[in-house]
């Protein structure tokens, strides 16, 4: 079958190759892929940044955000059905023992389409019943989406279990910084919450602007206004999210939210320099208003699940606005050339069925 493939370690060695048929074991479903998403992380492995194959191999399958169908019937799952499969598989520790690998104690996990077991960008996979998700029909064609909204769902979730130190807390106004499709997934959830949104990005860009106009959420740009101006226009920042990749906005985020309030950080923002902060004012704001600092990466069950229904929900209340986020299309044999980021793009998928 074909594959979108790289040799961990090689850079520009992404390209589709032909690689064996997945073997089916016990207790294992055969899934024929529909699509799958491009993000950051895949062009980070092409770039030979990081990535590792699965033992004994030579490649790596890239893909972790994915959509497909059950192709045989396998105990409880029908051929045909919808399903979208999780990423990170257990080591072994207590946590993973527990169902919650996204908070392994060990850092043995593997992590499909990242390092030590294949991704989805195949035009089939294998996996085993507990790690795949059944969406329903009404979300399919946006359920490659849920991979990265889980992000999201998962800091929630702990955000709220994080807040309950306190007896009252009513979330009111959030800043999303970061316009790319794990920001604007933030901001669909945040605005299914109830939350007043302003979803921030460096360049102004009006299409973006209009299409987070439709679920009700601000825009900016800090071209035009900086990060404190748009803080300091509200009584209070409740939450911020960030989600751009950049440890200097990372850091700055830090001084925007108000007392009791909570900063999520989703970026894994690198090692490729040193950063100036003023530790002093960011220790004395974190202490003195009682911030909570929360980093979310990966996600468990309950994430995916949170994520189908808010996925269910947003498609119910705006029509069409989460097909609007995937703004390019390409067929498997073109994946390659679409590995680097494209800023003119929100979302890049990967069309392996058809």
């Amino acid at each position: 079958m074909r594959a979108l493939t790289v040799v961990p370690g090689r850079a520009g060695s992404g390209a589709v190759r032909d690689v064996a048929d997945p073997h089916v074991g016990d207790g294992e479903v055969l899934v024929d892929v529909v699509r799958v998403g491009l993000c950051g992380t895949d062009a980070e492995i092409e770039r030979g940044d990081y990535g590792r194959a699965p033992e004994g191999a030579d490649l790596l399958v890239l893909g972790h955000e994915s959509l497909g169908r059950v192709a045989r019937d396998a105990g409880s799952l029908v051929a045909g059905t919808p399903v979208v499969a999780s990423v990170r598989r257990p080591d072994g520790c207590p946590n993973c023992r527990a169902g919650e690998q996204d908070m392994c104690l060990w850092g043995g996990f593997q992590e499909r389409g990242i390092t030590g077991i294949h991704g989805f960008c195949s035009e089939r996979f294998v996996e085993r019943n507990e790690y795949l998700f059944v969406v329903p029909e009404t979300i399919a064609d946006v359920a490659v989406l849920l991979e990265p909204l889980t992000i999201t769902e998962k800091g929630w979730r702990h955000l709220i279990v994080a807040q309950r130190r306190m007896t009252l807390w009513e979330p009111r106004t959030a800043i999303v910084a970061g316009g790319g499709p794990v920001g604007i997934l933030a901001a669909v959830k945040l605005r299914l919450q109830g939350l007043d949104v302003t979803v921030v990005e460096r360049k102004h860009k009006p299409e973006k602007e209009a299409l987070l106009a439709r679920i009700g959420a601000g825009y900016a740009a800090t071209s035009v206004t900086p990060l404190a101006t748009l803080a300091a226009r509200s009584k209070r920042i409740d939450v911020v999210i960030e989600a751009t990749g950049n440890a200097a906005v990372a850091f700055e985020c830090l001084q925007l939210v108000g007392a009791n309030g909570a900063v999520i950080l989703t970026s894994v923002t690198g090692a490729r320099g040193s950063l100036e902060v003023p530790a002093d004012l960011i220790n004395k704001k974190l202490v003195l208003d009682n911030v909570l600092v929360l980093g979310t990466v990966n996600a468990k069950s309950d994430d995916f699940q949170a994520g189908i229904v808010d996925l269910s929900q947003a498609e119910q209340r705006w029509p069409g606005f989460l097909g609007a986020l995937i703004t390019r299309r390409v067929p498997l044999a073109d994946a390659a050339r679409a590995l680097p980021h494209d800023p003119a793009q929100i979302k890049t998928v990967v069309e392996v069925a058809g």
